[in-house]
């Protein structure tokens, strides 16, 4: 598989330009940083005839430059940007007209469990009161985190949930902590993800890349 990767000298998209390396996957690494430095990157986009699938962890500035991108190769787009605005957003959702299009907030698969336990505890602890609380590093710029929203929209399934408040904290180097509370008067119970390193984001990421690319190869031509 030959995987385009924008945000390439991030934290998780170098992490995905290693793991998808050592996977046996063409690596094109594509980085705004990398291409105001070293000339072999400034004709990517020309040079590069074919491309499987792109992965994209950059910011939600490049957007409009990474739906170009997949749109002139035609190739399936994997990102997990958040805090993009509702023109970058629109832009995604115009491109899943034409390409297969995965964008989640989270590629943990800790965070898929938490998402359906915090649904069933939802229903089954209707009449209590639910918080969210999120941690991550000091530098984090979207805030509410994507998975904060996310979750807060998958309790919100139950109608007395709909104004949960969402807690964030930005300090040291915290790769993610989410933390979903329900409570009661005389007890209360906690559901909490605790991302360890950005590892688990990129796996999940290349894993959703390779099924998508794995389809796209099943689908008969005409």
């Amino acid at each position: 598989m030959i995987v385009a990767v924008f945000g390439a000298l991030g934290r998780v998209g170098g992490k995905v330009c290693e793991i998808a390396h050592k996977r046996g996957h063409t690596v094109v690494p594509i980085d705004i940083r990398m291409q105001s430095t070293n000339t072999q990157y400034e004709n990517v986009w020309e040079n590069t005839k074919k491309i499987d699938v792109a992965i994209d962890f950059s910011v939600p500035q490049a957007t409009n430059d990474v739906v170009k991108f997949c749109m002139r190769h035609r190739c399936p787009l994997v990102t997990g940007v958040t805090g993009r605005n509702e023109e970058q957003q629109k832009l995604v959702e115009e491109l899943s007209k034409y390409v297969a299009v995965v964008s989640k907030a989270n590629f943990s698969q800790g965070v898929d469990a938490l998402h359906r336990l915090a649904l069933l505890a939802s229903n089954l602890l209707a009449d209590w009161d639910c918080e969210i609380v999120e941690i991550h590093r000091k530098n984090k710029l979207d805030s509410p985190s994507g998975t904060a929203r996310d979750l807060a929209a998958t309790v919100a399934q139950r109608k007395n949930f709909a104004d949960v408040t969402v807690h964030s904290l930005r300090c040291g180097s915290n790769f993610g902590r989410h933390s979903v509370i329900f409570a009661t008067q005389g007890e209360s119970l906690t559901l909490t993800h605790q991302a360890e390193n950005s590892e688990i984001f990129a796996k999940g990421a290349i894993a959703e890349a390779e099924k998508l690319h794995g389809f796209a190869q099943n689908v008969p031509d005409g």
